[in-house]
């Protein structure tokens, strides 16, 4: 005598296997600095960084990745940051370059990667980090205090 399992029981794990072998290998999408500060590591990831002289027209942002790394646009209008404050995931080895836009003169600090850059008014500040210690840093204006982003360095 056979024993078979009922027909709903073999469809139900034949969808449910794939969602969890995706959730396993995806790993903790958890925030590491659930309390607003920021991890310092005992090394310090690298940065460079330059001040473009050219303003820019675009008041939206946009974000594009290639084999050099990703680019990441953020414009800061009064206290509205845009897009929105998130954390980006950024492997080890890989670089990042932001190009930030405000509209009012202020300073841009990069915990973990020891950036500190004057931002002009009405022109893009660009600069580059390369995640080089795992954790997770924060982005972020000082006047006013605004978090631009999270980067997650896994």
């Amino acid at each position: 005598m056979t024993l078979r399992a009922p027909r709903g029981y073999a469809v139900g794990l034949a969808l449910a296997l794939p969602l969890t072998l995706g959730l396993a290998a995806c790993g903790s999408s958890g925030d590491d600095a659930g309390t607003g500060s920021s991890t310092s590591p005992s090394t310090t990831p690298s940065a460079t960084s330059s001040s473009s002289s050219s303003a820019s027209s675009s008041s939206g942002s946009s974000s594009s990745s290639s084999a050099a790394g990703r680019t990441i646009d953020i414009t800061v209008t009064g206290s509205k940051v845009t897009p929105a404050p998130a954390t980006v995931d950024l492997a080890v080895g890989e670089k990042l370059t932001l190009t930030v836009t405000s509209d009012h003169a202020d300073q841009l600090h990069i915990h973990g990667f020891e950036v500190e850059e004057d931002l002009v008014a009405g022109t893009p500040t660009t600069v580059t980090v390369t995640g080089d210690q795992p954790g997770v840093y924060e982005v972020e204006t000082h006047h006013p205090e605004l978090r631009l982003m999270k980067i997650a360095v896994r």
